[in-house]
């Protein structure tokens, strides 16, 4: 347990309401702080099988500086049919709440009644036992909803089916009724104002009609997915074959991250079937070739390896005997990302299959692991910490020697040189907007300020969504180097002396070589209201945090890094130093082709 302060924190109850699924709890939380963070809350469902963790949205909330005490006021709504996936439970769902606060945890709440609960026509009655808010299943009642959940899910389908029907007989009436909108005589839809050209404000009226007909809308990326689901359903039947391991991007082309080095110890194995299948681009893109092959892959594999956010497979029930890992691509818990932005402008909802068919995802340490399983939807025995591949050749010092020399024959002018690497996130909603305003980063000013810049070079290496290329003047080309195509960020860490980031995962791996860091965080306010972290930022970073142009000149040219908090990041993200992770992901998967987990 976990307590900030003599005092046991304790949750108010407000209010619950739940009407059949829908669960609504408003709740305020009382805790003694010591120093002034940001808290974040989750709310835990269990019924005793599996897990599921939540934010609890968190409306406002104030500090007494006289009994140094904060009141969190808290408030959302949860549909209980959605919290374990694909499964009819019937069982009691235990509910905790667990608040971050700065770096500490609190868990074990008193949880205190203060009104009546309402419930109306609920198969659940909230009580709360031992200081413990349960909702007692009337089982009974729901054995014959989910009965007939399952009795009429064909009828259900074919209802979806027949209103598709009625939609495309009503199509001609949709256009003539985008028309008139746009002449301004029937309603417009919000999704009218997406465009300047008439046509597709026009199709995204038609759609809009559509969609609230029946609940389809006419997109490529939609009719393919229906498609692969037809041909899934063609091939599905074929047996699995329990030599094969199949990874799947749709945001790579090459081999290379995670895959890369769980790869080069899976291929040791002669009786092992691996196939890489690497589409660099979005689904409606799609041939049919591909389409077949997609579908085929899913239907006949024992293994499938992702280690990105990989949208067309969560369309698709795969075999019980199919496996699916998620080997993410990120070291450590940084940026909310899944479930985790619930609430937030772009955030997932809950009813979203995004993330959540996993079999497995893996992560760098321990403390990490409840909040992966909020971000993915996960129970939290699904989250296993390996650690991440892409890591171990931070610790070969053999490999570490050979790229050195490597990037020293390629680039002459970083050899004797102290390397400044400038490696920021991107801004926008992701890799079709991604941008980085270089008006906040003057590269040329950066090195004409510092002091003794001749022993420095400066290398930018920018998110690989972030397509637009830096001029870098002739007389500069000794000092900037732009190698945002530069495919390994690990690499450019064995000869990098002092990295400037702001949001990104690379302060983890930095971390793991005793780097020092800088964080530019000019516009931190923003970030946090429109993605936010896991941890409050100012508490979290191991190094200094700088907010204009003219402070990071400053911090470099005094050499303030606040270096001293590295040592006690990583040990913190990291269960293991030892450079074997690879391995560990490979005895998983191992695991699962012999059928012993």
């Amino acid at each position: 347990m976990h307590v900030v302060g003599d005092n046991i924190p304790k949750i108010i109850i407000k209010n619950i309401l739940i009407k059949d699924y829908d669960f609504s709890i408003s709740a305020v939380a009382k805790f003694k702080y010591s120093e002034n963070y940001k808290p974040k809350m989750e709310i835990v469902f269990s019924n005793g099988i599996e897990d599921r963790r939540l934010p609890f949205i968190i409306s406002g909330y104030n500090r007494d500086e006289r009994s140094n005490l904060v009141s969190i006021h808290l408030e959302w709504n949860y549909n209980l049919d959605y919290l374990f996936w694909n499964q009819y439970y019937i069982e009691d769902i235990e509910i905790s709440f667990r608040l971050i606060y700065g770096e500490k945890f609190i868990e074990n709440f008193e949880v205190i009644k203060e009104v009546d609960f309402e419930t109306q026509k609920s198969f659940y009655t909230p009580k709360i036992e031992n200081s413990t808010l349960v909702l007692k299943a009337k089982k009974e009642e729901l054995k014959i909803k989910n009965h007939a959940k399952k009795k009429y899910a064909k009828l259900e389908k074919l209802n979806s089916f027949f209103l598709l029907f009625i939609s495309i007989l009503a199509f001609p009436f949709f256009l003539i009724d985008g028309f008139l909108a746009h002449k301004s005589l029937t309603e417009k839809s919000p999704d009218f104002f997406r465009s300047n050209v008439t046509f597709k404000s026009i199709l995204y009226h038609i759609n809009w009609r559509t969609f609230k007909l029946s609940g389809h809308m006419y997109s490529l990326r939609v009719f393919k997915i229906w498609i692969m689901k037809v041909l899934y359903k063609l091939t599905k039947y074929r047996k699995i074959k329990n030599n094969r391991i199949v990874l799947m991007s749709e945001r790579r082309d090459d081999l290379t991250g995670n895959f890369e080095y769980v790869y080069d110890i899976l291929k040791e194995d002669n009786d092992l079937e691996i196939i890489q299948f690497f589409r660099n681009k979005p689904i409606k893109n799609f041939t049919i070739k591909e389409m077949i092959r997609y579908s085929n892959l899913i239907a006949t594999s024992k293994v499938i390896l992702l280690d990105d956010f990989y949208p067309i497979i969560h369309n698709f029930i795969l075999k019980k005997d199919t496996k699916l890992i998620q080997l993410w691509h990120a070291v450590g818990a940084f940026k909310t990302f899944g479930f985790s932005r619930m609430g937030k402008i772009g955030g997932t909802p809950q009813k979203s299959p995004n993330h959540r068919n996993y079999n497995y995802a893996i992560v760098s340490s321990n403390e990490i692991k409840d909040f992966y399983a909020e971000g993915f939807g996960l129970s939290n025995e699904k989250i296993l910490a390996t650690g991440i591949p892409r890591t171990d050749v931070l610790f070969n010092e053999e490999y570490k020697n050979l790229i050195k020399e490597k990037l020293y024959n390629e680039f002459p002018s970083i050899k004797e040189k102290k390397v400044i690497l400038f490696c920021p996130t991107f801004r926008g909603m992701g890799k079709n907007d991604a941008f980085y305003p270089m008006v906040k980063f003057n590269p040329e000013k950066f090195v004409d300020s510092l002091t003794n810049s001749d022993e420095y070079i400066l290398i930018i290496k920018h998110h690989p969504f972030v397509k637009e290329k830096i001029k870098i003047s002739k007389s500069y080309k000794n000092k900037i180097l732009d190698l945002s195509e530069y495919s390994e960020i690990n690499d450019l860490l064995f000869i990098t002396n002092i990295l400037i980031t702001d949001y990104s995962s690379v302060i983890f791996e930095s971390s793991i070589l005793d780097i020092p860091m800088l964080f530019y965080s000019y516009d931190l306010e923003e970030y946090i209201r429109d993605r936010d972290f896991y941890y409050d930022f100012r508490a979290f970073v191991p190094g200094k945090i700088i907010s204009s142009f003219e402070e990071l000149i400053e911090a470099i040219n005094n050499q303030d890094f606040h270096s001293y908090k590295v040592s006690t990041f990583k040990n913190r993200f990291f269960n293991d130093f030892d450079g074997r992770s690879s391995e560990r992901v490979v005895e998983l998967i191992n695991s699962i082709i012999h059928d012993n987990k």
